[in-house]
C-alpha cells in the first residue's frame, strides 16, 4: 500500500503535548477545517525554518498591516481603543516576520512594543494616530502591548446532512493601550460630543 503525502502550505503554530513537542500544520489546497496537529519529528528542518523565520509575501504583509492599521485607527476615532482590547485578525507568520526579536516580554505572552520597532517599511509615519477634519486629533502614547495568538471556534456542530463540522482555528492578534491615549483625543472625543 503506498503511502500518500501532502504539501504544508505553513506551520500556524506550536504547543506541547506532554513532553512532546506539536506543530499546527495548514496543507496545501485543504480548508482550515483540515489543519492537524503534527508531531515534531515528522516535521521537516526546512518547515521548521520556516516556522522560526517566516518570509510571508509582502503583498500578504502589507495587506494585514493596512488591516491592523486601519483598526487601530478606527478605535482611536470611535474612542474604545483606551477602555477595549483591540482584536485583530492577522497571521502567526506575518506577526512573527514584523515583530519577532522585539518587544519587551510582560507576561502571558504579551510584549510591549515601542513605536521604533513598527518598521516604516511597512507602517504609515501616523499610523498611531487619528485627525478630524481640523487637524484635532489622538495618538497612542507608546508602548503597546501585543501578543499573536491562535484560537478555536467555539464547538463542533451538525449540518441538517448530520454532517460534522469541524472547529476551526482564528490567528489573532491582541491589542492593549498600556499608557492613556495623549490628551488631544479629550477634545475630539468633548469636541465630537458638543456638536
Amino acid at each position: 500500500m503506498a503511502s500518500q503525502f501532502y504539501e504544508v502550505e505553513r506551520i500556524v503554530a506550536s504547543r506541547k503535548k506532554g513532553t512532546k513537542l506539536e506543530y499546527l500544520v495548514l496543507w496545501t489546497d485543504y480548508p482550515k477545517e483540515q489543519a492537524s496537529w503534527v508531531r515534531h519529528k515528522d516535521v521537516t528542518p526546512a518547515l521548521l525554518r520556516s516556522f522560526v523565520n517566516p518570509t510571508p509575501s509582502i503583498r500578504v504583509v502589507l495587506d494585514c498591516v493596512s488591516v491592523f492599521m486601519h483598526h487601530v485607527g478606527s478605535s482611536l476615532s470611535a474612542g474604545t481603543i483606551r477602555r477595549n482590547q483591540l482584536r485583530i485578525d492577522m497571521p502567526s507568520d506575518v506577526f512573527r516576520f514584523l515583530f519577532d526579536g522585539k518587544g519587551k516580554s510582560v507576561g502571558q505572552g504579551y510584549k510591549e512594543y515601542e513605536l521604533c520597532e513598527f518598521d516604516d517599511k511597512y507602517f504609515t509615519n501616523d499610523w498611531y494616530a487619528s485627525y478630524d477634519a481640523n487637524g484635532d486629533g489622538c495618538a497612542i502614547d507608546f508602548p503597546l502591548r501585543m501578543k499573536s495568538s491562535v484560537s478555536w471556534s467555539r464547538s463542533q456542530r451538525f449540518m441538517k446532512n448530520k454532517e460534522l463540522v469541524k472547529k476551526i482555528y482564528f490567528e489573532r492578534v491582541y491589542i492593549y493601550v498600556v499608557k492613556n491615549v495623549s490628551s488631544m483625543c479629550i477634545y475630539l472625543f468633548v469636541n465630537d460630543v458638543v456638536q
